[in-house]
């Protein structure tokens, strides 16, 4: 008798092969063939039909989802009875081996007579005996699992890959006849491989047949790729039998023809066939460049290494050195190859993050060897493909993983860390305007607005290492505000003057995070804010995740915001509505003291001014030119405001124009915005003449008063009562206070620049607000309270005198 104490299993194996018995017996009277056994496991024919007797065929024809249906239960159950007849004879084979090695081991003791020295033996025995136990617990609740979750695609894939339906597993995919339940392995990629080769190299009539007709062959490919994006959103892993075909596929391809033997060897002989026609071509790319990018992504089971060693020696760039250059035309060529292939998957198939990494940073790196018909596309093509993947963006802006772990670069790409490789790709005058390369970075304003908590998370970090790397420490030269193309009156540009599309995706995520910018602190990170004013947390919760951001870095950011003309109306419109936003906060939310709340908003507006006054001081202007450009933006900005509320006030009530104002500037990309908002609907009152008597619109504005912060905090203040029902119409029209803009629409002035230069006219309507009761408490002492802290917290540059003129 063993010394070994486990746990005994009670499941009786014998009466589980019964069972399977059973429910092969039932299929086969199902499918009309009672007197064949094993039908499950060795099936009778290659399609539905061919599995149903001829009795029976016709009526199963004629209600083939019944009959397939009833059909797939056997086999679901005859699979998980197998699944859990296995499981059990590995861990009674398990025990038994562990008894043997108990045995061996206590025979080879060399002292026998020391109890504790025997009870260690058999206690370390004991315990690989648990473990067995543990391992059968956890596949009998998969078994459970499966059974519970019925005959799914994936649940059958799961069975056949283990052998419980058959040598080859197709039994389920003969009776459905849909590819969900075929089960691949490296023989089918095999076949597919000859086929693809007779048909390219030797314009094989039966091969090309087969591949645009047979659902076997490229389809299988294109439902094995949809296998694996369903795997990357559900956070799972593809079965190894498919890792397996994929490989295999590629690996077989990469030997195939030429003297050259290689992967884009052989995709330009697909390329230059003349035996496929143009359809199969296109359809070979796409499936094969979408296979090889769920292939290369490590959290599905795949990985870079899984790919032909010349597409990986593409992606990683040749080494730096003294075969540099003896290597770079071949690179080149292939670099050419791959981006046109890789440029014909799907736009949502996206690849591995180590592929994605280096695949990028070789782009960055090799920027300057754009010849020997390597041209801009190809590599705008490539950082759109490594883009696709969220986790590379992040440790290309990072340089780590989201767990906070380093990322190694390939020794060829060592150089390219973050700060390197946006200036790079950053520093290039690109023909889309750097549509492709915000791609990179586009990904934390919409996850900021649709993630999950996770990527939320990971989002915030992202965006505070991009803006801490772009704004710099304001020390010394900063390659993002110069890079050294010039423009007319600036020899220096910065990046968002150079490129309006990477320009546009810094505005989308200011205004993400424009709650966090409002925020009062002296913290750096992405973290629970601890340090902060009563009260002066709008638009979040305490314990909140927030972005912090020392001020300086916040409005050397915003700087690079306004420095590009075009898209600096988006961010300050959006500071324009936040502003609003925050009276709305101060005055609904009781926490919310007034002083504190016109701290906020005058500290948001002081900190873009000051951004525009230093952006233009980088340009060489004077003080006074400076002071004078950011009041004609600010102005500029107003107008296009003003165009935006007189749209909404004719579109009937909103809950609030300033937050379905914000949304609008945020889902507008700059070009639709500046040419709609600026050329076409600036209210009659914002056309000025020019010396010449031409009419000016807002976007080229000429320089005149500008209203009081008193003023402009006043119209504001009176907007959001009206939306909040504090104040009547039609007291605004007894008191004259209404304008009728070039809409049509009645409605409160943007700026007194409204009201025909009549500024008296404030002066009634703060008259009126100070007269405002609510639930019975008058408010006039805290309207005031919040215009006078947003006029004090409002001094910008413009109005310091340590600046000389």
């Amino acid at each position: 008798m063993s010394a070994l104490s486990y746990t005994e299993c009670e499941i009786d194996r014998g009466a589980v092969a019964t069972a399977i018995t059973t429910f092969d017996e039932l299929h086969a009277k199902i499918s009309g063939r009672s007197g064949e056994y094993n039908t499950i496991t060795q099936p009778v024919g290659f399609d539905f039909s061919g599995l149903i007797g001829e009795g029976l065929r016709s009526a199963a024809e004629e209600n083939h989802f019944s009959w397939s249906s009833a059909m797939m239960a056997c086999y679901h159950a005859s699979g998980v009875l197998s699944k859990i007849n296995e499981d059990v004879k590995w861990y009674e084979d398990k025990i038994e081996e562990i008894k043997g090695n108990l045995s061996t081991a206590l025979a080879n003791n060399a002292e026998p007579d020391n109890l504790n020295i025997v009870q260690q033996i058999v206690d370390s025995h004991n315990l690989d005996a648990e473990r067995a136990w543990r391992d059968l617990e956890t596949r009998c609740d998969e078994s459970q699992e499966n059974l519970r979750g019925g005959p799914t695609p994936e649940n059958i894939r799961a069975l056949a890959e283990g052998g419980h339906l058959g040598e080859y597993g197709l039994i389920a995919f003969y009776a459905t006849e849909n590819l969900d339940y075929f089960h691949v392995d490296e023989n089918q990629a095999e076949t597919i491989a000859i086929h693809i080769e007779n048909a390219v190299l030797h314009g094989h009539d039966g091969s090309i047949e087969a591949l645009e007709g047979n659902p076997e062959y490229l389809a299988l490919i294109g439902n094995v790729v949809a296998r694996a994006l369903t795997a990357q959103q559900n956070g799972d892993q593809l079965l190894d039998g498919e890792i397996e075909f994929l490989e295999t596929l590629f690996g077989d391809l990469s030997a195939v023809g030429s003297d050259d033997p290689g992967f884009l060897s052989f995709i330009d002989q697909v390329n230059s066939s003349e035996h496929i026609s143009d359809s199969l071509r296109e359809d070979l790319n796409r499936n094969l460049s979408n296979s090889m990018l769920v292939l290369s992504d490590e959290n599905i089971g795949g990985g870079m290494d899984r790919l032909p060693q010349d597409v990986i020696d593409t992606a990683v760039g040749p080494m730096p050195g003294a075969s540099f250059y003896s290597e770079l035309n071949d690179w080149q060529d292939n670099y050419i190859l791959l981006s046109d292939f890789l440029a014909t998957s799907g736009p949502s198939v996206g690849g591995g993050v180590e592929f994605s990494v280096e695949l990028a940073s070789s782009t960055a790196r090799m920027l300057g060897h754009m010849n020997g018909g390597l041209e801009e596309s190809h590599f705008e093509t490539m950082i759109d493909i490594a883009s696709r993947n969220n986790e590379a963006n992040y440790v290309l802006l990072t340089g780590e993983y989201p767990d906070g772990s380093s990322y190694q670069l390939d020794e060829a790409n060592a150089s390219i860390v973050p700060e390197v490789f946006f200036e790079k790709i950053y520093s290039h005058e690109w023909d889309d305007e750097g549509e492709s390369a915000r791609r990179i970075t586009d990904w934390i304003s919409s996850v900021r607005q649709d993630g999950t908590p996770e990527e939320i998370d990971m989002a915030g970090n992202a965006a505070h290492a991009y803006i801490s790397m772009l704004a710099g420490d304001g020390e010394g030269d900063n390659p993002f505000f110069g890079t050294g193309e010039k423009v007319e009156g600036n020899e220096n540009i910065s990046v968002a003057e150079l490129n309006s599309e990477i320009a546009d995706g810094l505005a989308d995520i200011y205004i993400s995070f424009i709650d966090d910018f409002t925020l009062d602190h002296s913290q750096d990170g992405y973290r629970e804010i601890f340090d902060h004013r009563e009260g002066s947390l709008p638009f979040h919760l305490p314990g909140d995740d927030v972005l912090l951001l020392p001020l300086d870095v916040r409005e050397r950011f915003m700087q690079l915001l306004v420095a590009n003309d075009e898209v600096s109306p988006r961010v300050l419109v959006a500071t324009e509505a936040q502003e609003r936003r925050i009276i709305e906060e101060t005055f609904k939310n009781p926490e919310m003291e007034a002083q504190v709340g016109g701290t906020t908003a005058g500290d948001l507006r002081e900190m873009m001014t000051n951004a525009i006054i230093q952006e233009h001081l980088g340009r060489e202007e004077e003080i006074t030119e400076a002071r004078d450009s950011a009041l004609q933006k600010w102005e500029a900005a107003y107008g296009i405001f003003s165009s935006l509320v007189g749209e909404k006030v004719g579109g009937g009530v909103v809950a609030s124009i300033a937050t379905d104002t914000l949304l609008d500037v945020m889902n507008t990309k700059y070009t639709e915005f500046a040419e709609a908002k600026i050329q076409e609907n600036i209210p009659s009152s914002y056309m000025l003449e020019n010396e010449d008597g031409e009419s000016t619109p807002a976007g080229d504005f000429i320089f005149y008063d500008p209203q009081s912060e008193t003023d402009h905090a006043t119209l504001q203040v009176a907007s959001v009562f009206l939306e909040m029902g504090l104040i009547d119409m039609e007291d605004l029209q007894d008191r004259s206070l209404l304008i009728t803009d070039s809409q049509g629409n009645e409605r409160l002035p943007v700026t007194t620049t409204e009201w025909d230069g009549v500024p008296a006219k404030v002066g009634d309507l703060a008259e009126l607000i100070g007269g405002i009761s609510l639930n019975g408490v008058p408010m006039g002492g805290d309207v005031g309270d919040y215009i006078d802290a947003y006029e004090t917290s409002y001094e910008p540059n413009l109005y310091k005198s340590n600046l000389e003129e």
